[in-house]
């Protein structure tokens, strides 16, 4: 497995390498702290598995090399790297085709969790997301009431509920026993019946209800 660490701090690096060492499978890494050279070491690179981005680069607007690497290596995953606790700033970079949000104050388990479930093919999203809320972000909108989830059906209510996982739709087959198809058609459905435009809402919403919010 091949993964490129886009950073210029170092001892972070180097922190991250350990964390990733625990993987089951051998992994090389590549490293950079310029986001120039980040977009061509994946163009050198094709069998990338996972590209980890520092969101504030000396060269570089961390959002704005994600939408570069968004356009130019779309099934690349990408898991951004950050200190800041930011609603406004996790929905920007999703919006921009992030993978996965981290935060460098996060634990070595917590880490490794979020790295398994992206290369797993999920999202990973911060808890903060939910569980904290900031006054000038607001939350994804759809009623919480029982009135829209009525209008789910039995099966597609179970698939909902895995959504707040940030799992794959290969996972949420194996956890609910269908095949992958049906499980993509449900994920169809609840975008449209619930009004929601992404995974990452039907994910954010499944959270929201499970968390009582």
């Amino acid at each position: 497995m091949k993964i490129l660490i886009v950073d210029d701090h170092k001892m972070f690096c180097d922190g991250l390498k350990l964390i990733l060492s625990r993987l089951e499978e051998p992994i090389e890494t590549i490293e950079t702290g310029s986001g120039a050279e980040a977009l061509r070491l994946a163009g050198q690179h094709p069998d990338l598995d996972l590209v980890m981005l520092d969101i504030n680069l000396p060269d570089s607007d961390g959002v704005a090399l994600l939408q570069s690497f968004s356009k130019q290596y779309p099934t690349l995953p990408v898991i951004m790297l950050t200190a800041t606790e930011s609603r406004q700033m996790v929905q920007r970079c999703f919006d921009a085709g992030a993978s996965g949000y981290i935060t460098k104050s996060s634990g070595a388990d917590l880490m490794m969790n979020a790295i398994r479930l992206v290369l797993a093919g999920g999202t990973y999203v911060p808890s903060f997301m939910v569980l904290h809320q900031e006054p000038a972000v607001s939350r994804v909108k759809v009623p919480l009431d029982n009135d829209s989830l009525a209008l789910l059906t039995t099966r597609q209510a179970e698939v909902l509920n895995q959504l707040k996982d940030g799992i794959s739709n290969k996972e949420i087959a194996l956890r609910l026993g269908v095949s992958e198809s049906t499980v993509k058609v449900h994920v169809s459905a609840i975008l449209k019946t619930l009004g929601l435009r992404s995974r990452l809402e039907a994910a954010l919403f499944a959270q929201q209800l499970s968390h009582g919010v």
